[in-house]
């Protein structure tokens, strides 16, 4: 093996291991509370829309991800106000922690600065699939620590 790619492999060893340190840190300090959420899933076409969108805003320089929780009146408003035919949220969902992407340019010099108003991408955006609860969650991930196993894995 060459050492670019010994090297390689190396980095991403090491990228995989820091991972599996955040995700278990982020873990052990959620277990047992309600709403515990693990990750968050996007389509790829849910994620080329959002990028496609907010490349196309004037002075766009980047998406800033909030961390949310659902509440039954948040899902409730949203679910009313949806089109026809779009899926509802799920309330299963209530007191689960998600995330939630805005647009951000440069405002007066100042860069990243989240913006919303007259934006393409005018609301937030999140509405992608929980785990847990959902089904179709990766309990077998590199990025799960395989010393420290998911238990809340359907």
């Amino acid at each position: 093996m060459s050492n670019q790619k010994q090297n390689d492999k190396q980095s991403k060893s090491a990228d995989i291991e820091w991972a599996q340190q955040m995700v278990s840190a982020f873990k052990k300090a959620e277990r047992g509370k309600a709403g515990y959420t693990r990750s968050v899933w996007f389509s790829i076409q849910q994620m080329q829309n959002l990028t496609t969108r907010i490349a196309n805003e004037p002075d766009a320089d980047g998406i800033r991800i909030y961390f949310g929780k659902y509440t039954k009146a948040v899902i409730d408003n949203v679910n009313s106000n949806l089109p026809l035919g779009e899926p509802k949220i799920p309330s299963t969902y209530v007191d689960r922690n998600t995330v939630i992407f805005v647009s951000t340019k440069t405002t007066n010099g100042r860069p990243r600065q989240d913006y919303v108003e007259n934006a393409l991408l005018s609301e937030p955006q999140n509405r992608g699939a929980l785990c847990p609860p959902d089904t179709g969650c990766d309990c077998t991930s590199d990025i799960i620590d395989p010393n420290d196993p998911d238990t809340n894995c359907p």
